[in-house]
């Protein structure tokens, strides 16, 4: 045999051994008589507590597996071996090796699951590693079974709905009622608050009631138009028939999750133009599957998850030549929030440096520009003062205190600024964000500018945590241009516009490190089901419950209470309780103070305003209106009111 082909055969018998290792791995760790020696399998994988016989044990078993691997690819080599030669041979276990070695995979995965005690870094970065591996088993597999058998490349068909596009329907409905009822459980169980489930609904409430940008709770003594020193949520205008049919907070959960959900839908479309259906459908599940989205989806409401869905669908809409849809997606994207901007801004110079929609690109750039800049600096500095200007405090020059002052130091200080971004919840933030998706916008020329529309509100930031962490609304800002350049990646490789054998490989590979890293990031970071590192804002989710009969007999005597209150009376509400109640013009927090309120509702012993409600007591301007024995919900009443 030549040193070449001997090369093959130690690269196909190396391969084996590898898978042999890897499956005896993973047999051991779901083995119980395993688990109890010398300590729990969790023990092990969390500390590396396992004692001395045990880990003999272990070791064997392993090198066993390996020992298994050679011993089947010399087995492989030396059949039939009066009729191949040696070359044939030896590329016969290559191929086989390629065939089996996603086999390796599980053991490599399972403990990435167990492993609850890792610190975040240490675990995204193990699931990087694994979906890059699961991309390069899954792409030579694919190409030795697909070899020689591909036939030329013909156009897909083209159909109203393909099964590709029913299965992302289906998709779509099980996340719009998965995470509908997710959320409007944990709502029930008093898991939301007053910021800023409650600040919503309010302000939507007091829109139907003809008081635009009117939240009481945030700003007490602001008028019609007040909220808007702090967002310019114009969309929410085009909400509000949704919202009339059932003025609730619960009618806000299933709006923005209906929304997210409905994001799939434009990823799907976009992609299939680029290509085949069945990648196209892989793209979209992950999407619906992607753990950051469910952690920002479980923290209350907020205007960024509309946002995505308008942008995706905007975008979407631009590629099919669609002007009037486009529009109208647009403006409801723009319309969100006042930072959405941004996003079509460098949509638009990256249209413009590959050529592509020219005169679009030039048109949604300056609008986008033009409407940020004109909401920044003039609209909204009439309302108020911004009160996010710690967001940036270590970038700010002596003295300015403004988005110009971090643009000098950009542009000025650019190692200094380096530093602030090199930080560990910063790196396990864009770990995150980027693994799901196998890196692959960083890894095709421009595509990488998919990540410039969410750095200046997240990992440019230092002064304000939610905004680097993923269970925060900040980070859909990425979702929509990482998806679509995830799609244009794929697209791009060489040979992955015809059904040629490399080219089908090679997607194949790319598909399968999406799967694997977005299964492994949800099972640990999302909601289906909730993982054990599942977290909505400032809280942990737990594993879904029913609503207990306490529960339900608070939310019970807090709607009767408020039901008393009268529509033009002014109303403090306790924090945990303020999105029950929160459909009323007049809603204050009660953590703020109770000043001009003429009833206060609260639980006592729930905190979140009890204090308050005490000073309220003590001060002898109220009186004890009613006070609900089972739930400790009481009602204090303004004297002479």
């Amino acid at each position: 045999m030549r040193p070449r082909d001997l090369g093959v055969l130690l690269r196909g018998g190396s391969i084996f051994a590898v898978t042999g290792f890897s499956v005896a791995a993973f047999v051991l760790q779901l083995v119980t008589k395993f688990r109890s020696q010398g300590g729990s399998f969790y023990d092990f994988v969390n500390k590396n507590q396992l004692d001395a016989h045990a880990r003999t044990s272990l070791l064997g078993w392993l090198g066993a597996g390996a020992a298994t691997g050679a011993i089947t690819a010399l087995a492989q080599y030396f059949w039939r071996f009066s009729r191949q030669s040696p070359v044939a041979r030896a590329q016969r276990v290559l191929r086989t090796a390629r065939i089996f070695c996603p086999l390796m995979l599980p053991g490599l995965a399972w403990p990435l699951l167990v492993a609850t005690e890792w610190d975040a870094l240490s675990r995204i970065t193990g699931i990087v590693l694994v979906a890059l591996l699961a991309e390069m088993c899954f792409r030579d597999a694919a190409g030795e079974l697909i070899a020689g058998s591909v036939a030329p490349g013909r156009p897909w068909s083209r159909r109203f709905i393909s099964p590709a596009m029913a299965l992302v329907l289906l998709g779509v409905a099980f996340y719009s009622v998965w995470m509908s009822y997710g959320t409007i459980l944990q709502h029930r169980q008093f898991a939301t608050a007053t910021f800023d489930l409650g600040n919503y609904d309010n302000m939507f409430f007091n829109a139907l009631h003809g008081h635009p940008f009117r939240c009481p709770a945030v700003l007490p003594k602001g008028g019609n138009w007040s909220m808007l020193s702090t967002h310019t949520e114009f969309t929410m205008f085009a909400l509000l028939p949704f919202y009339a049919i059932h003025p609730n907070a619960e009618t806000l959960l299933v709006m923005q999750a209906v929304a997210l959900a409905s994001g799939a839908i434009p990823i799907y479309r976009f992609a299939s133009r680029r290509l085949p259906r069945w990648a196209a459908a892989v793209l979209a599940l992950a999407y619906l599957a992607y753990a950051p989205m469910h952690e920002a989806n479980f923290y209350d409401v907020h205007f960024q998850p509309f946002a995505a869905a308008f942008t995706l669908w905007a975008l979407d809409m631009l590629d099919a030549r669609r002007p009037v849809l486009f529009t109208v997606f647009f403006l409801l994207a723009l319309g969100s929030r006042e930072d959405v901007p941004i996003g079509f801004a460098v949509v638009g110079a990256y249209l413009l440096l590959v050529g592509k929609h020219t005169r679009a690109a030039i048109t949604m750039t300056a609008v986008s520009v033009t409407y940020f800049v004109v909401l920044k600096f003039v609209v909204m500095p009439r309302f108020g003062s911004w009160w996010f200007s710690e967001l940036y405090k270590e970038l700010y020059p002596p003295g300015e205190n403004t988005y110009g002052g971090v643009v000098k130091t950009l542009l000025s200080n650019p190692l200094f600024v380096l530093k602030t971004l090199i930080t560990t919840e910063k790196i396990v933030l864009f770990l995150q964000v980027v693994a799901p998706l196998i890196f692959l916008p960083l890894r095709r020329g421009l595509l990488w500018m998919s990540l410039l529309p969410a750095v200046p509100f997240t990992i440019l930031t230092t002064g304000y945590h939610p905004t680097v962490e993923i269970s925060f609304q900040y980070i859909l800002l990425y979702v929509p241009f990482l998806f679509l350049a995830t799609a244009m990646a794929l697209a791009a490789h060489p040979e992955s516009a015809n059904e040629t054998a490399n080219g089908r490989a090679s997607l194949a590979g790319a598909m399968a490190g999406i799967a694997m890293a977005t299964f492994l990031t949800t099972r640990v970071w999302g909601a289906m089901p909730p993982g054990d590192k599942f977290r909505g804002g400032f809280r942990n989710i737990p594993e879904f419950r029913p609503v207990s009969a306490a529960e339900k007999q608070k939310a019970r005597d807090l709607a009767e209470l408020a039901a008393k209150v009268p529509k033009d009376a002014p109303m403090a509400v306790s924090d945990m309780e303020y999105a029950h109640v929160s459909a009323h013009v007049d809603c204050l927090a009660l953590r703020s103070g109770y000043e001009g309120a003429d009833y206060i509702l609260y639980q006592e012993g729930a905190g979140g305003g009890e204090e308050q409600a005490s000073k309220a007591l003590s001060s002898g301007e109220y009186e004890i209106l009613e006070r609900r024995a089972g739930s400790g919900v009481t009602m204090l009443k303004k004297k002479g009111r």
